[in-house]
């Protein structure tokens, strides 16, 4: 088996175990019936960058023409517009776009575009950075995937993922409530073993640890039991409603858990599952391998 092919059976397995246990992923705009308000929505481009966002920012010259893949609301690429000329953003979700253009028009920024559609499946922009933050792990042709984006990204590639990758950061919980362990989404060492065998080098660099920034804790009981049902819903990024049945079977199994699962403090209930580990930076010029 091939590194891209081994890719693909990864991404393989872990649909078909979402498609049994959560049934098919519903048509439409996953992301359509999210609250104005939601973190998902927001972004600030302003800021001042934290760690990982710098960690870009410096690979980012003031001539470049970004193409965001997948960029959302533009909470990372937003605030590499106030450093170059243009930022691309294509993304499938109507409502992420909205959001996008949105923050960009209320942070005065006007050097950015929206495409909306799949990657793959989108006229893709000409640019000289090809910009992909946590969008690869259930992109099961990364091969096409990673072409195209050296068509975009004329001087650079930049991806990142997390270790481990977020769809699967909950599966402990997952194993609780399904009593099977889940199936995970290639991470790193899968993206990069494609890219070797593309014959390309890319530079890899672990970002320092950025926990603090999703430090939880939950108030009451009630809201740590809910906070752990809604984190299992999402798992595999299974962002849809969940069946009556299996909410309560999920309700059930934390309540049961919940002393193995929670950690009381002064200030609340702290999950002791949830580690999201750290960001992965991997990047390289085209033509140069």
């Amino acid at each position: 088996m091939t590194a891209a092919e081994h890719y693909a059976a990864r991404v393989d397995a872990v649909l078909a175990q979402r498609a049994r246990l959560r049934g098919a992923e519903p048509s439409g705009d996953l992301f359509g019936d999210l609250e104005p308000d939601h973190p998902l929505l927001k972004a600030e481009p302003r800021r001042p960058l934290e760690g990982n966002v710098k960690a870009l920012a410096e690979l980012i010259e003031p001539s470049d023409a970004i193409v965001d893949v997948g960029g959302g609301a533009g909470r990372m690429s937003l605030p590499l517009a106030l450093r170059c000329r243009s930022v691309t953003n294509v993304d499938p979700s109507a409502n992420m776009g909205a959001a996008f253009l949105a923050n960009a028009k209320a942070a005065g920024i006007s050097n950015v575009s929206l495409v909306k559609g799949d990657w793959i499946h989108a006229d893709a922009p000409q640019g000289t950075v090809a910009l992909v933050n946590h969008v690869t792990y259930l992109t099961r042709d990364i091969v096409p995937f990673i072409q195209k984006l050296e068509r975009a990204g004329s001087r650079r590639i930049i991806l990142t993922v997390n270790a481990p990758p977020p769809p699967s950061w909950n599966r402990v919980l997952f194993k609780l409530v399904h009593g099977e362990a889940e199936e995970i989404v290639p991470g790193h060492a899968e993206l990069m073993n494609v890219l070797w065998e593309m014959g390309r080098l890319p530079n890899l660099t672990m970002l320092e640890p950025q926990n603090v920034r999703f430090a939880v804790s939950l108030p009451s009981r009630a809201a740590a039991v809910g906070f752990a049902v809604q984190r299992v819903a999402n798992e595999q990024w299974a962002h849809w409603p969940v069946d009556p049945a299996l909410a309560a079977r999920m309700r059930a199994a934390v309540e049961q858990h919940f002393d193995e699962l929670y950690t009381q403090g002064a200030e609340g209930f702290a999950p002791r599952w949830l580690a999201m580990g750290r960001e992965v930076l991997i990047t390289w010029q085209p033509g140069t391998n």
